[in-house]
């Protein structure tokens, strides 16, 4: 698979509606980069945005005063740039050595991936010596999941139902559609 395929998947997931969250984050980090001098961005990083508001950590208390009283210009500068204009801008030092790395802050819809299976409070996590007891376990806990699974439209097997929400098939069904759609890519070249 070359880079160009890379390029086209990512444009490709990028494009879905559940990631507009992170692309406006990235969008506004990016900005703020352009809009500032070297000396700026060494002591701020921008951590996340939510509410129309873009949240910057900063390098120090004195920092944040100084970026706060410059905060309309800043703002001005950044909705002259981006397709949809932002409401403000948060400067604190108190998230700045908490990680280096930046990122989004997660709506509690994206916190569960939709393959992920809540263990049940029902199912005994006893340990069972005798191996007909773990396997009966493991038939009752399947039968359990079965009553509370959806079914899957394309292939018609038992499934989470965060699956189906987010991808509208189960995750193998999924997974062979979208290898699908890079061999179409590889093919093209």
């Amino acid at each position: 698979m070359t880079l160009y395929c890379l390029d086209n998947l990512l444009k490709q997931i990028l494009s879905q509606p559940q990631w507009d969250k992170q692309r406006r984050y990235h969008e506004l980090a990016k900005c703020w980069h352009q809009i500032n001098n070297p000396r700026v961005i060494q002591h701020t990083r921008p951590i996340y945005f939510r509410d129309e508001v873009l949240n910057i950590a900063t390098s120090s208390s004195a920092w944040a005063q100084d970026l706060n009283l410059q905060r309309r210009s800043l703002l001005t500068k950044i909705n002259r740039r981006v397709e949809s204009p932002i409401n403000d801008l948060r400067f604190a030092s108190a998230q700045w050595y908490q990680n280096h790395l930046i990122f989004m802050e997660e709506e509690d819809d994206n916190k569960i991936h939709p393959s992920t299976i809540i263990s049940e409070s029902s199912v005994n996590v006893s340990t069972v010596d005798n191996s007909q007891e773990v396997l009966q376990s493991w038939l009752e806990t399947i039968k359990k999941r079965a009553l509370t699974w959806k079914t899957c439209p394309r292939c018609e097997t038992s499934c989470p139902e965060g699956e189906l929400k987010r991808w509208g098939c189960c995750a193998i069904c999924f997974r062979e559609k979208n290898s699908q759609f890079l061999s179409k890519i590889t093919a093209n070249e």
